[in-house]
């Protein structure tokens, strides 16, 4: 019996060791895959379908066989936590933090706080700041927070602000195109330069280091979401926050409420993304009609992922709409300047998506991307939303044709986040996967 399943003494299930490290479990937990993953556990434990539903909880046996038949799929972190818990498969698999039964964590790495600190919940609370240094306790801090930081970056200096902001929006443009794995040196070094300058500043100069160094954090953060590495982003959001505060920048503050709202939506927590763009909305942070119209649709994208009637997320997305329309053209550097007509569309097909409207989605998708207005990493992401849709829709070919040519995008910048989406489109093709492109999507998945 190993370390981890004798952790697990009492558990109804725990699957073998053999059967967790191999690699068709490690690409399932990769990828989310859990119509792969309950095939697995199903045939080579030789649990039945009851056993598994009774382990992992508030499942009848009946879903169990429509997830292994990819009739149905799991999304919502907290029911992804009760298949960690249920078979025994470590958090950091599925990109969640440790598992309560895995024991204390031992350095930053496997800190339980994914999704950021829960003090923004209710609309108007204070955000209090949680010191990103002592956070890292018994953690070697310069290791941890600049990690990737190489001698390519070893030039990066801080002659000021604005010297500053150029560096960081080159980087943002650069972005696009190389991949945030490329990119993370250098926004790394940049912020290791500021930090270092921030003590020396004068006062007249250090408030406005301390904003702009916010904004390189919040990018930095992005960065890391990009490729699927939630603690670290959790991190820089974090030091972002307390930057921002520092520098008593409450723009930038409900800002950070806008990112820690969209990094819930990556873990499947719709309560928790739907109260983070509530509380960005008070109108204490004086943020820019754009960012608050960006707010607005995150509320809408979760009632879309709760359930709720498909009229009343049409009437977020209208009042985000008439707030865009409206909102005053800025400066590229400013917040929200990203945030135009094709962003919203873009998000608005997302949205469509969760709400049951996969058709609608797909063609939004396909009419903002064939603008190309889009970076290569971006086309490449919303690609496999593309395909998420289409696959939904009923049509595998065209879902498979169009997932192809993410994949594509997906192995040149390196982006886990794409890989991700691409994995759920495998699972919902699962059904279609002897008709030959699908065969050959999910092989060329499969390579990557």
């Amino acid at each position: 019996m190993d370390e981890r399943e004798a952790r697990r003494s009492g558990y109804p299930l725990t699957i073998p060791g053999a059967l967790l490290q191999g690699e068709a479990m490690r690409q399932a937990c990769l990828t989310r895959n859990f119509q792969e993953i309950f095939r697995l556990v199903n045939r080579r434990t030789g649990s039945s379908h009851a056993a598994m539903a009774a382990a992992i909880g508030k499942m009848t046996s009946s879903r169990v066989s429509d997830i292994i038949r990819g009739v149905r799929g799991i999304r919502g972190r907290e029911v992804i936590e009760r298949v960690a818990d249920g078979f025994g498969i470590p958090g950091e698999m599925f990109g969640l933090p440790r598992r309560p039964w895995e024991g204390s964590p031992e350095e930053i790495g496997e800190t339980t706080d994914h999704a950021g600190p829960g003090v923004e919940s209710a609309v108007g609370a204070e955000v209090r700041p949680r010191n990103a240094t002592s956070a890292m306790a018994g953690a070697d801090f310069e290791r941890i927070s600049y990690a990737g930081v190489g001698p390519e970056s070893a030039h990066c200096r801080v002659d000021g602000p604005d010297s500053l902001r150029e560096q960081l929006e080159v980087a943002k443009r650069d972005d696009g195109y190389l991949g945030a794995r490329k990119t993370l040196p250098l926004v790394l070094g940049l912020l290791r330069a500021v930090e270092q300058g921030i003590r020396d500043a004068k006062p007249s100069v250090r408030r406005e280091l301390l904003s702009v160094a916010a904004d390189g954090a919040e990018f930095a953060g992005w960065l890391y979401r990009d490729i699927q590495q939630p603690t670290r982003a959790v991190f820089w959001y974090d030091r972002a926050m307390e930057w921002a505060q520092e520098a008593n920048d409450p723009a930038m503050q409900g800002y950070m409420l806008l990112k820690k709202s969209q990094m819930a939506y990556d873990c499947g927590d719709a309560g928790r993304m739907s109260a983070l763009a509530q509380a960005g909305r008070h109108d204490r942070w004086q943020l820019p009609d754009r960012v608050q119209a960006e707010l607005l649709q995150q509320e809408a994208l979760g009632y879309a992922m709760l359930g709720e009637p498909f009229s009343l997320v049409e009437q977020k997305l209208g009042t985000a709409r008439e707030l865009l329309a409206h909102a005053a053209n800025g400066e590229p550097g400013d917040l929200g300047a990203y945030f135009d007509d094709d962003t919203l569309l873009l998000r608005n097909a997302v949205i469509y998506t969760e709400a049951g409207r996969p058709r609608l989605a797909a063609d939004l998708f396909g009419k903002i991307i064939a603008a190309k207005t889009l970076s290569r990493r971006d086309v490449g992401f919303f690609n496999a939303r593309r395909s998420a849709a289409l696959a939904l829709s009923g049509e595998p070919d065209e879902a498979a044709r169009i997932g192809m040519a993410s994949v594509g995008v997906a192995r040149v910048v390196q982006s886990t986040r794409t890989l991700r989406v691409l994995g759920e489109v495998s699972q919902t093709l699962s059904r279609w996967r002897t008709r030959p492109m699908v065969r050959e999507f999910r092989e060329a998945l499969q390579e990557v």
